[in-house]
């Protein structure tokens, strides 16, 4: 009887383990974002104030998309990529010549790490 209970308590907290942290609120990761890319870029505080505002809208619709999901995988995918380009437009319009260089050498970076991190997990 201790064995069975010692290994429910291993398994629970094995799960626990691997259970996902809480995913933080879209003002959360705005203010995250905007932060690291005020300090990457020199965002003005008005460039700062407007980036919160593109990055807050930008992760409602993805919060939106991810808890309302279409059977269509393709459908998701194609709304997500249309999310990620008007973020790109938006955060042009805001930045000057040297900061929108910067910030397109920054997502070049995020898209290589990603990809890497998929090959990494896709290898497993």
């Amino acid at each position: 009887m201790k064995k069975l209970m010692l290994l429910m308590a291993l398994v629970a907290m094995v799960a626990m383990a691997h259970a996902q942290p809480a995913q933080k609120s879209p003002d959360e990761r705005a203010a995250r974002i905007t932060k690291m890319l005020t300090k990457r870029l020199n965002l003005t505080a008005d460039q700062a104030t407007q980036v919160n505002a593109i990055y807050l809208t930008r992760a409602t619709k993805v919060d939106s998309l991810r808890s309302n999901q279409s059977p269509d995988k393709k459908l998701n995918r194609l709304t997500m990529k249309t999310i990620v380009m008007s973020t790109h437009q938006r955060m042009m319009a805001v930045l000057n010549d040297s900061q929108k260089q910067q910030y397109t050498a920054w997502e070049n970076s995020m898209k290589e790490h990603k990809t890497a991190k998929k090959d990494t997990v896709g290898a497993r």
